[in-house]
């Protein structure tokens, strides 16, 4: 043994890497704006979460993205608009963060 310590964040990078989230959130899609992303895991990130708002039209494609992806994050889909929707909040959870 080298007799360093190794950091709780390392052992899940198998799991989540930085090049991981960097390519969720370099999804660019037509219709879908990323609003919010925190990452989770200083000083290497291995998680995170954060908000695309879509319109109608987009989400359905979005969502086949993000499950078409070699990982795949913990997706909320959240309607707006009354009395029909016509915006969609699709929050994601992914890495250390995720909660299901």
């Amino acid at each position: 043994m080298s007799g360093t310590k190794t950091r709780g964040s390392e052992l899940l990078q198998h799991r989540w890497t930085e090049k991981d989230l960097q390519h969720l959130l370099d999804i660019d899609h037509p219709g879908a704006k990323l609003v919010e992303f925190f990452p989770k895991g200083i000083p290497a990130p291995d998680g995170g979460w954060g908000t695309w708002q879509v319109n109608r039209d987009a989400l359905a494609e979005l969502i086949k993205k993000l499950l078409s992806a070699d990982r795949i994050p913990g997706i909320h889909v959240f309607p707006k608009g009354i009395p029909f929707p016509d915006v969609f909040d699709v929050v994601f959870e992914a890495g250390s963060i995720r909660t299901h």
